[in-house]
């Protein structure tokens, strides 16, 4: 909304196109990995189990990674053209990554996950091997 009162009309840059980017990257991210849960669900052969395979094998939580990256590419592409008090629009972004990693999501989520699976080998393996959120880094 703080964009939309504006008359500017610059031309594309790289910003805009990395933003672009990262949304759409995040975006499918977040709809693969919801899609892969629901089907792993949907079987009963997986009734009692933990997902651990497609995203879900290089990252515990690869839907929140996707929402993150998303709100993150928003920013970025409308960043460029925002001035002054504008880029304080910041905050959507670092309050969705804080909330889902520090409050709800990744903190309930885990804690329940240990609580359910934690005395599963298997599980306590994935936990050690598998990234919490970004591969490679955390």
């Amino acid at each position: 909304m703080i964009l939309n009162s504006e008359k500017r009309d610059k031309p594309l840059g790289l910003r805009d196109y990395a933003g672009w980017g990262l949304w759409t990257a995040g975006f499918l991210l977040e709809a693969v990995a919801d899609y892969q849960k629901t089907v792993f669900k949907a079987d009963p052969d997986n009734a009692g189990k933990f997902i651990s395979t497609g995203l879900w094998s290089i990252s515990r939580h690869p839907n929140y990674l996707g929402e993150i990256l998303l709100w993150a590419g928003l920013y970025l592409s409308s960043s460029s053209v925002m001035s002054g008090y504008q880029h304080l629009s910041v905050i959507s972004p670092i309050f969705v990554y804080l909330l889902l990693t520090r409050v709800s999501g990744i903190p309930i989520l885990e804690r329940q996950g240990m609580k359910r699976y934690g005395k599963d080998p298997a599980y306590l393996d994935y936990v050690k091997n598998t990234a919490l959120l970004l591969p490679g880094f955390w």
